[in-house]
């Protein structure tokens, strides 16, 4: 990848303040948005090539995220984050069949007492 060169990722809902060390990975720009902080004008100034969110949160799932995306015309990849569940590959099939147009999966974080998802 050249300097010049960047991948947006737009962070929706952190459960914390991102860490300092990920603002500064070199060919990545990092925006974080809450979820009603998304609108059309910003997927259009922020043009994410990967959305990552929790799965579920206090004001959102990851179908409400991906319908929200799809009206917006993202096309690209989502990503959702959760703790281990056991039907973690019905959800991924739920999500894709409901907007087959988003490169969608889930990946598991290790359980955080800190982090409710």
């Amino acid at each position: 990848m050249k300097a010049s060169e960047t991948s947006n990722l737009l962070l929706v809902d952190p459960a914390r303040e991102l860490p300092s060390s990920l603002k500064e990975i070199s060919g990545q720009a990092i925006q974080v948005l809450q979820y009603d902080q998304i609108t059309a004008q910003k997927m259009v100034k922020l043009r994410p090539e990967l959305v990552l969110a929790p799965l579920l949160s206090e004001r959102f799932d990851i179908l409400d995220l991906a319908k929200r995306l799809e009206e917006f015309g993202f096309t690209g990849k989502l990503r959702a984050y959760s703790r281990p569940l056991p039907n973690i590959s019905a959800i991924r099939q739920e999500v894709r069949a409901a907007h087959p147009q988003l490169d969608f999966d889930i990946f598991t974080l290790p359980v955080d007492e800190f982090r409710d998802n």
